[in-house]
């Protein structure tokens, strides 16, 4: 089962219920820093429960971009890592697009060509895509910034 990604509208929903992060600066910062994750949006919750500061709270969360054994343990848990042909898909997409922004049709080429296998291909990202690693405007897609830096501290 996948948890829902937070975009930033209900990622302030979610600070105003929790009465947690109240400036919009601070929300700003916590969608950068968890890309609305949830399991990492839970991270933030706990931390700022046990140090009662959402400044130093934000701050540790940061660390996960440098931290390679936390890098490793979110990005395996996004599911990218859970099949192999996944795995495979994901690395394609990031090869052909880095962080740029592609279409369906482009995400689906570029992965065909690496197993090459067109119907293989359409299912892995669109299992990719139900696994949100995608950030979205509109027809456009590109990999999710955050879970991007943190699969190259995976390796």
């Amino acid at each position: 089962m996948v948890l829902r990604r937070h975009d930033r509208r209900s990622l302030h929903g979610w600070a105003q219920r929790v009465e947690m992060f109240h400036t919009e600066d601070r929300l700003d910062r916590l969608h950068e820093l968890t890309g609305g994750w949830p399991l990492l949006v839970d991270r933030a919750h706990r931390l700022h429960n046990e140090l009662s500061d959402p400044d130093e709270a934000l701050r540790r969360l940061a660390g996960l971009r440098t931290d390679r054994a936390e890098a490793r343990a979110f990005a395996e848990a996004t599911g990218v890592y859970a099949d192999p042909l996944l795995t495979t898909g994901y690395r394609a997409l990031d090869d052909a697009f880095k962080d740029g922004w592609f279409d369906l049709d482009h995400a689906v080429t570029a992965v065909a060509v690496r197993i090459e296998d067109e119907g293989e291909a359409h299912w892995i990202v669109t299992c990719l895509d139900a696994l949100q690693v995608f950030d979205r405007e509109d027809t456009q897609l590109r990999l999710d910034p955050l879970l991007r830096q943190c699969a190259a501290l995976r390796v």
